[in-house]
This record gives structure tokens, C-alpha cells and sequence, in this order.
């Protein structure tokens, strides 16, 4: 019975890790297959000997190392940060329409019945918040006089989307809510992006200072695998481009129970830049790819430009 009861577990075991595989669950499916590996090789070395069954047991010696390794080796790809970011490119900015508004054509399929994309909006305040009043200020936000840094809150819009679109398409669904209280998926294997966008209504100056923090909350309860890109985007036309100011890791953690922890992400802005000014806000989400399919619950308050000298 114990050569039929390992033969019965790898079966399972194979069978199992295939569909964990389709049902995009890519840890279970390589654990599997290393408990199917691990199984066949067992059975193999218990085998009798004989001419016949030794050039067998080699065959089946040789299939049951593939089995473990492969499984291994998928075990430690998903592992693998890569940087702390996916492995997929980020959308071209120079392909997508000008403006922050969403795709009006869209190149996304999608027969899993679920939405195309998901465009998540502030929550109704019950109070007012004071903002700056960008389109009268200058360009140049600071001066002699004003050498202060100018908090900007956050009263954009969350993106999610599937590649290859580069942003949600026009049937997305529109709701109201933060990130920090709410999971988006994705129902196949497409990679879900995940972005922030705030557009200022203003160009202004990059001279202007000489770092931009992002102040955030995260209920994220997986730390260390999600980083924030920050982008700062010139919409205006014939005057389109970006900068990217590089990625931050978020190393914080939320509290318990899930009590979002605040955390300040720096982003140093050089003298050198293809632009010269910028109007718009861009904040990309890159993840582990043992997270791809799954938003980060991660909710910005504010950004806080430091100005230079």
C-alpha cells in the first residue's frame, strides 16, 4: 500500500498544482509540485533492482528531479523582487490621450464579466479643505519672501487597469472610496496597474524645489513588496512630457487591528531635467510579482514641495 499511497499523493499532488496554477495561485502550485517531486523520487529510490527496473527507476529518477527542480525554480523566481517592482513596463505616457481623463477607446478584452477598469474618486468631504489656488500663483511657487514648504492635499483620482491599456477605458467603473479600505484584483493573468493622478490645473516651474514628499497611509499587509513612483507630467499641448523622480520603497506596516500607519516618501528633484515645468502629479505602484494581481492599500494624504536654498 505504500508504493500506491506516494503514487496517489504525486498524482494529487500534480493535479492540484495545475490548478492552483490556473487559479492564478502561483505559491501553491510551486510548493505542490515540489511535494510531487519529492514523492516520485522517494518511490523511485524504494524501488527493487533488476536490470529492467534500474534503467526504469533512472527514467523515473531523472523525471522526478525535473518535477522538484522545476518546482524549485518557479518557487524562487517568485521570490525574486526584481528591484521591488514588476517585471512588466510601465504604460508610455505618449501614448495615451493628453489629460487625466479616461481612455475613450480601449484595446482591453475582457470576458471574465468583471469591469475593465476601476476609477476610484476621494471621499465626499463633510468639511472643506483650503487649497492652494494654483492657476493664480506663479510658476515659480516660492520666492525670497515665501521660502516655506507648500502642502498640496491629495484630491485626485486612483487609476486600475490592465496592460495593454494606459488607462482605464471608458466603461470603468467609477466609485468613491481610498485604497487604504479597499482591494481591487485582477480576473486574469494580466498584470493589474495601479496609479495616482493629480493634476494641478497649473505649470509649474521644476526650479521650484528640491525634493517633493509624498505623505501616505498604509494598511498594505504585505511590507517590503510595494514601492511608489512619482512622475511629474507636462499635459500642456505641444509642451507633453515627463520626469520620472524615481521610486521609493514603502517600508512601514499598519498597526493592528489593520490601524493604517502613516509614512513619508522623499523624492529628491534635479536641477537637470527634458522639462522645465509640469502641471500634473503621477504616481505609480510598482509591486512584487507575487503580488501583481492585487492593488496596494496604500492611501495618499498629501504632497509637500520643499523649496531649494
Amino acid at each position: 500500500m505504500k508504493p500506491f499511497a506516494r503514487a496517489f499523493i504525486a498524482s494529487l499532488s500534480i493535479q492540484t498544482a495545475v490548478l492552483a496554477a490556473f487559479l492564478h495561485y502561483p505559491f501553491s502550485a510551486a510548493i505542490l509540485w515540489m511535494v510531487a517531486g519529492a514523492v516520485i523520487l522517494q518511490n523511485v529510490r524504494a524501488a527493487g533492482g533488476g536490470a529492467r527496473r534500474r534503467t526504469m527507476r533512472r527514467m523515473r529518477d531523472a523525471l522526478a528531479t525535473l518535477i522538484l527542480l522545476g518546482g524549485m525554480l518557479r518557487f524562487a523566481i517568485l521570490l525574486i523582487p526584481f528591484g521591488g517592482g514588476d517585471r512588466y513596463g510601465p504604460p508610455d505616457l505618449k501614448t495615451a490621450s493628453k489629460g487625466s481623463t479616461p481612455d475613450a477607446s480601449s484595446a482591453s478584452v475582457d470576458n471574465s464579466g468583471d469591469h475593465t477598469g476601476v476609477i476610484l474618486l476621494p471621499e465626499h468631504q463633510q468639511h472643506t479643505t483650503l487649497v492652494p489656488p494654483f492657476p493664480s500663483m506663479p510658476s515659480d511657487l516660492f520666492d525670497t519672501k515665501h521660502q516655506n514648504p507648500l502642502t498640496i492635499p491629495f484630491y485626485g483620482a486612483y487609476w486600475f487597469f490592465k496592460l495593454p491599456d494606459t488607462k482605464p477605458p471608458r466603461d470603468s467603473f467609477v466609485t468613491h472610496g481610498t485604497p487604504a479600505e479597499m482591494t481591487f484584483y485582477a480576473p486574469d493573468s494580466r498584470p493589474l496597474i495601479m496609479e495616482a493622478h493629480q493634476n494641478l490645473g497649473k505649470l509649474i516651474d521644476l526650479n521650484c524645489c528640491r525634493e517633493i514628499r509624498i505623505e501616505i497611509r498604509n494598511a498594505d499587509r504585505y511590507p517590503g513588496t510595494v514601492s511608489m513612483e512619482l512622475v511629474l507630467v507636462n499635459t500642456r499641448e505641444g509642451q507633453e512630457g515627463s520626469i520620472s523622480l524615481g521610486s521609493a520603497p514603502v517600508t512601514s506596516a499598519p498597526g493592528e487591528p489593520d490601524a493604517p500607519m502613516k509614512e513619508t516618501l522623499t523624492f529628491p528633484v534635479s536641477a537637470h531635467s527634458p522639462i522645465r515645468k509640469f502641471d500634473e502629479l503621477m504616481i505609480r505602484f510598482p509591486r512584487m510579482r507575487t503580488r501583481i494581481n492585487r492593488s496596494a492599500k496604500i492611501a495618499i494624504d498629501r504632497f509637500v514641495l520643499i523649496p531649494r536654498g
